[in-house]
């Protein structure tokens, strides 16, 4: 009756009041630090349940974060070489080199600072004490600086070598870690979907929902090991340059790093304040997806409307809406990017001007100082590396976000931990005073109560809306009672576990789904693993062997999306065959000749008649013609039972199974002209009455939920 519809929003999309801010500037400030606090804290839980998904593959975290930890100090080497180089030539001075001086010939100046003759780089007496080993075993007779260059030269080759060779490696197997821990997520993910309910799908989009699952996860996957390495490394290349930097000059240290608290203030707040418009931007993305999907969806409607320059229209008008905050992300972080560089740039000019004046003052050497000056930009790296971490975590929980608010919806139709698996069942079903609302206040069935034996046939009849299609629904567990209890062989459904029972039904719907598949692979899906002979017999069964074999592939044509490649009476045969070979001790049938023409009909029911003996069937149909070997015939108006019973008691009770009847009797007592206009004119009707009440129900679930 009253269905429930509309697209709800997951928790975090409800709108939500904006917060006053509170008057006053210590107030405003207060505000500020309490509202990024939760932020941040928010932030750091999300992603910490994020690297749950990385527990199992530690051991491959593990070997990147040593190989980047031997990088963090490698990478700073090759810089003290060349500072090497640079003192190496001071010493030299304005002293002739030649090939054939002899080894020591020339005794290089001290040239050491003045007051600060201990302060050496770091790999200096390494490399003098290689050039010592080289000289003496290998080049005996070759001047001093020729050898000390040649070891120089090998020497930044070496690290230059060992660095990439880590970082290829460190590549590869990150490739490998991300792309495996965006596959674990997204089947966990999808698993976790499969498993939600039915009403679920029905309030929110698909096209949002493929996005969640394909694009936000594919977001994800350079961002949730990555920049827990990333600043692991940092933090060493930090300690490694903070530490050389404060051993060779602590007070230009402290210099260069007066402009570090604006770059991580002015960084951390851009990341907060940026938050938003990435979860903007994957929402957009989101609407955008949903929009296609439609579109593709209902492309014959929209070419039988010819409505293909509206949809253009409103297709533009998401896109438009998403190119603007694409834009306006790629403004702020242009303009962002620069002025962090000025005041990096800032700090390296206080080390120039005055690092300059040392080594003029004879108080730093020339080749420390062309160390230091890069080692000041490379210190810096590490401190935005902090902040660059903390704004990849923001932009990834735009993403992760929306993945878990998926994986944290629970299921409203789930098995009890203590679920029985029935292995096989008779079929008794027993409705006790069961009562049902899509929306609360609205009742859809009203304490409706009868009992089926196995193997017999109900036929729920009734006008448009009166429950029907609910009922059927509630006997396959797709929603759970509001009150009340169903039973099958006098075991509760909220006892059994759902799997095991479905599995154990067949279900033909009124709209038949085909996958766009096979036919064959479509019928098969009633019993994975069928025999082409099954399969077969189940398609006679369903009077669909005959044209199956006139399509062009026969059992192997593809049926297109949602079977479009098919007739409706196809698709509908098709579906039943499916059922037919389920073989199911519980069958239903939900206005399942509805598309079929008559011929066709009557060779369906001759083969249901077959199918349903021994089977507890349930049927829907506004044919009241196909119901008369129905056992049981449940009659519904506005969600409660009026009557019970067989064809022949209904129609002496004259209640309303047997004004529906005359009306249909009346019918085909007339002649095939007036007969199929009278029938035309009653399905406009039962459809505009369907029309009108799916949207009177969609204005009030609106109101509802809005309220």
């Amino acid at each position: 009756m009253h269905r429930h519809f509309g697209f709800h929003r997951f928790p975090e999309e409800e709108f939500k009041p904006e917060e006053k801010r509170p008057e006053g500037f210590i107030n405003g400030i207060k505000y500020w630090i309490n509202k990024n606090r939760q932020t941040a804290i928010k932030s750091a839980k999300t992603y910490i349940r994020l690297l749950r998904y990385a527990r199992p593959y530690w051991y491959l975290a593990l070997i990147v974060l040593i190989l980047s930890g031997i990088t963090s100090f490698t990478s700073i080497l090759p810089t003290q070489v060349t500072g090497v180089a640079i003192n190496k030539i001071w010493e030299a001075g304005s002293e002739k080199i030649q090939s054939d001086t002899p080894n020591r010939a020339i005794e290089p100046r001290n040239t050491s600072p003045r007051g600060g003759g201990s302060k050496t780089l770091t790999i200096e007496p390494i490399i003098n004490k290689v050039t010592d080993y080289v000289a003496n075993r290998w080049m005996p007779n070759r001047n001093r600086f020729i050898v000390t260059f040649v070891v120089l030269a090998m020497s930044f080759l070496f690290f230059y070598l060992l660095e990439n060779a880590i970082s290829v490696s460190n590549s590869f197997i990150m490739t490998k870690l991300g792309n495996t821990l965006t596959f674990d997520m997204r089947n966990h993910a999808y698993s976790h979907l499969q498993n939600l309910s039915l009403r679920f799908f029905e309030d929110r989009r698909t096209g949002d929902l493929m996005s969640r699952i394909v694009n936000d996860i594919d977001s994800l996957q350079d961002v949730i090991v990555g920049p827990v390495i990333w600043f692991i490394t940092d933090m060493l290349r930090l300690f490694w340059i903070l530490y050389l930097c404060i051993k060779w000059d602590w007070q230009l240290t402290v210099l260069s790093l007066l402009v570090t608290p604006l770059l991580i203030f002015a960084t951390v707040s851009f990341g907060i304040f940026m938050r938003k418009r990435f979860r903007l931007l994957r929402e957009k993305i989101g609407d955008l997806n949903a929009v296609i999907q439609d579109n593709i969806s209902g492309i014959r409607i929209i070419k039988g409307f010819a409505r293909e320059d509206y949809e253009l229209n409103r297709f533009k008008k998401i896109n438009n809406e998403n190119r603007k905050i694409q834009v306006k992300v790629s403004y702020l972080n242009t303009a962002f990017h620069p002025l962090i560089g000025l005041l990096m740039q800032a700090g390296s000019l206080i080390v120039l001007l005055f690092g300059g004046i040392k080594v003029l003052r004879q108080e730093m050497a020339p080749g420390m100082f062309i160390v230091f000056f890069p080692y000041v930009n490379m210190l810096y790296g590490p401190i935005m590396g902090v902040s660059r971490f903390f704004n990849f975590i923001i932009r990834a929980l735009a993403s992760v976000d929306r993945v878990f608010e998926i994986l944290d919806t629970k299921p409203e139709v789930a098995d009890k931990e203590d679920a029985i698996d029935l292995k096989s069942i008779r079929g008794e079903v027993e409705f006790r005073n069961v009562s049902f609302s899509y929306v609360e206040g609205i009742e859809v069935l009203k304490n409706v109560s009868f009992k089926v034996y196995p193997g017999q046939m109900v036929a729920f009849v009734g006008p448009s809306g009166a429950g029907k299609t609910t009922a059927i629904n509630m006997v396959s567990r797709f929603y759970d009672p509001t009150s009340g209890d169903i039973f099958v062989d006098g075991y509760n459904l909220k006892d059994i576990k759902q799997r095991s029972l479905r599995n154990q039904m067949g279900i033909v719907l009124q709209d038949p789904f085909l996958f766009n598949d096979t036919v064959k692979a479509n019928i098969a899906y009633g019993k994975i693993g069928a025999t082409d002979e099954e399969i077969i017999s189940a398609a006679k069964a369903a009077n669909a062997h005959d044209f199956i074999m006139e399509l062009p592939k026969g059992y192997e044509t593809i049926v297109g999306e949602r079977g479009v490649k098919l007739s409706g009476g196809q698709k509908q045969r098709v579906s039943i065959a499916r059922a037919i070979l389920a073989n199911p001790r519980i069958l239903i049938l939900d206005e399942a000749t509805s598309s079929v023409d008559t011929e066709t009909e009557m060779l369906i029911q001759t083969a249901i008649q077959r199918l349903v003996k021994d089977r507890t069937t349930f049927v829907i149909a506004h044919r009241l013609s196909t119901v008369h070997s129905a056992d049981i015939i449940v009659v519904l108006e506005n969600g409660r039972v009026v009557e019970t019973g067989k064809h022949s008691e209904l129609i002496k009770n004259d209640g309303l199974y047997s004004r529906l009847y005359k009306i249909q009797f009346r019918s085909a007592l007339e002649s095939p002209e007036e007969r199929e206009f009278e029938e035309a004119n009653e399905r406009e009707f039962a459809m505009a009455k369907t029309d009108m009440f799916d949207l009177n129900t969609v204005s009030t679930n609106k109101w509802q939920n809005n309220n």
